[in-house]
């Protein structure tokens, strides 16, 4: 039994990859959604700054679902 390193590193970069930008969405919608109540109490309008926030959350909810379509082979 031989082990494919080059297999096992393509998938140790694409998962931190994957990880890196699915952290990066959650933490800028969680930045827009902050930025978009402060303004909201500070009596200004939030903009698009909540739609853009709750938008990434969606994003990333299809995101984990696509995962768990693709790991769940019940689905296939």
């Amino acid at each position: 039994m031989t082990i494919d390193w080059k297999a096992l590193l393509d998938v140790a970069v694409v998962t931190v990859f994957a990880t890196v930008v699915v952290v990066s969405l959650i933490a800028t919608a969680a930045t827009l959604l902050n930025v978009g109540h402060a303004r909201v109490e500070a009596g200004q309008t939030p903009g698009l700054r909540m739609v853009g926030g709750y938008a990434l959350f969606g994003v990333v909810g299809l995101i984990v679902l696509f995962g768990l379509w693709l790991v769940i082979p019940y689905f296939h």
